[in-house]
């Protein structure tokens, strides 16, 4: 288990665990730019293999449940990533997926903003509207980078009732933003 930061240790994440199977640098940077942006599968279709032999990390799962785009984000990409890879992973982990969070709110996008613009962008941001409780889940989505959106859906889940939560991305950057 790596060491965790100095945040994490002052500001616990109310995820227990997260995990990332690549590095968020070239050219991984890129590739998931084009999927998640313009909605190139063929992103997708080259980086299956990897993602077919990754080992279900936890395996106490009860369901996926991917970490959403609020639905006019989705319209203007045509795509929801996070759902895309909870599905995929879903069947290559045989578990259910569990639509479980709704992003209620348009936030704009986190990309540039600084670790504290993202919690305020994201105050609010996530609805749940399935039940949850209970369930141990896996948070599902494409890039983590300050880990602002995952807490922010993290607590939302436990707010009603999941008894524990857990993150995985496509990718995680290893550097940290300065607030």
């Amino acid at each position: 288990m790596p060491p965790l930061c100095g945040r994490c240790v002052r500001h616990p994440p109310p995820f227990s665990a997260s995990q990332a199977p690549l590095q968020y640098d070239f050219p991984v940077d890129a590739l998931i730019t084009r999927y998640k942006h313009r909605a190139d599968l063929t992103v997708e279709r080259a980086i299956s293999p990897l993602l077919a032999e990754t080992p279900l990390p936890w395996a106490d799962t009860d369901a996926l449940c991917p970490l959403p785009v609020h639905w006019r984000r989705r319209w203007r990409r045509g795509f929801d990533q996070g759902a895309h890879l909870a599905h995929l992973m879903g069947r290559y982990w045989q578990r259910p997926v569990l639509p479980a969070l709704v992003r209620q709110r348009a936030t704009p996008s986190q990309q540039g903003l600084t670790r504290r613009q993202r919690q305020r962008n994201l105050r609010k941001a996530f609805e749940c509207q399935r039940p949850v409780s209970g369930l141990r889940l896996i948070l599902v989505d494409d890039v983590m980078t300050t880990g602002s959106s995952a807490r922010a859906a993290a607590q939302c889940l436990l707010d009603h009732g999941a008894a524990d939560v857990r993150v995985w991305t496509l990718a995680r950057t290893l550097g940290h933003r300065r607030d």
